[in-house]
């Protein structure tokens, strides 16, 4: 396998980034799945969540390699953007003196496909030439959409969690709960800003009662570490769930077993993320611990190799299938890699 070189983690992010964005259709689809290497074996299916995903790490790319967007590259963001955008609406049965803005899939609205689309959002507001082409495909400005879109997502706070989803035209609330949805939406309101007294008091109790480490939950490693930099949370609060965390998933490498490239990514999000904040903050995290997620990253991220070639992942050995969300999880753990190794 290459060496896990600055070098070699940009081409492979610049090529996943490429390979995501150079067929993004009219309408705002990105090629959802095909066979590897065929782009025209295409498989059925579409998911809005894995979309804002895949943006979030599209424009992760744009601006952490950093690329310059061309009018082919910009052209594909506007044309995801705006597929975010059409699906963005007013809750009917919410406050008025509260405007919010709710994602709406299959009549439901689900709060980790608005934790997602915040981060894919926010990080579309970091690109400059963006800005004025982002308004004619939102509800309204970006800031304005976001702030809406925040004020939802805190809205669906319920004593330390929120709730999970709901029906879009009468807002009844639903019984479906995921291990994801959480994680997503703390992190989506945490990345881009929100603050409230709520968010504090569900951050905090999430993490004082380890929410997150049976999952091995990525979207929680995130969110504790945005919590911490942003000062939500104690570094104290943060040592200990992030210790508890990154234990979980140091101990426990059955996912490597399974043989398929996404439950490896995820994994290795968690780990290089909390890499990326023990660098910044020293001491948080004990060096002998350090330097046990630094070697098993790198494993990680060496065995995701296997199934990688010209910027897209396939699903592992039992399957050829690359999905787009398999390239996001994937590529964004090389990505977060490369911003540990090229300032050293």
């Amino acid at each position: 396998m290459p060496a896990l070189t600055s070098d070699f983690c940009r081409d492979l992010v610049t090529a996943s980034l490429s390979h995501i964005a150079s067929p993004v259709s009219e309408d705002g689809f990105f090629l959802y799945a095909h066979e590897a290497g065929d782009t025209s074996a295409v498989h059925p299916g579409y998911n809005l969540m894995q979309h804002c995903g895949t943006f979030w790490f599209m424009a992760r790319a744009v601006n952490g390699l950093p690329v310059a967007p061309d009018a082919g590259l910009t052209l594909s963001i506007v044309r995801a953007l705006g597929r975010i955008g059409l699906k963005l609406a007013p809750p009917p049965w919410a406050e008025p003196d509260r405007p919010s803005l709710a994602l709406v899939t299959q009549g439901a609205v689900k709060i980790g496909g608005l934790g997602l689309a915040l981060l894919a959002l926010g990080e579309a507001q970091r690109i400059p030439s963006l800005q004025p082409l982002a308004t004619g495909v939102l509800p309204h400005s970006l800031p304005e959409t976001i702030s809406r879109m925040q004020q939802y997502t805190l809205d669906e706070i319920d004593r330390d969690d929120f709730r999970h989803k709901r029906d879009f035209a009468t807002g009844k609330v639903l019984p479906f709960r995921s291990d994801y949805y959480t994680g997503e939406a703390l992190f989506g309101l945490l990345r881009t800003g929100a603050m409230s007294d709520d968010l504090a008091r569900v951050t905090t109790a999430l993490m004082q009662r380890g929410y997150g480490w049976i999952e091995q939950s990525h979207w929680m490693a995130y969110a504790a570490c945005e919590a911490v930099e942003r000062g939500v949370v104690t570094e104290r609060l943060g040592s200990v769930y992030l210790t508890g965390l990154m234990r979980m998933i140091l101990g426990d490498t059955s996912y490597r077993r399974r043989g398929q490239s996404t439950p490896i990514a995820c994994r290795s999000e968690a780990l290089t993320r909390v890499l990326l904040l023990a660098r910044a903050r020293p001491g948080l995290l004990e060096q002998n611990l350090v330097d046990h997620i630094r070697a098993h990253a790198e494993e990680n991220l060496r065995l995701q190799q296997r199934w990688y070639a010209d910027g897209q992942f396939w699903h592992g050995d039992d399957s050829r299938r690359v999905q787009i969300d398999y390239i996001q999880h994937n590529a964004t753990g090389y990505l977060q890699w490369l911003q540990l190794v090229r300032d050293t």
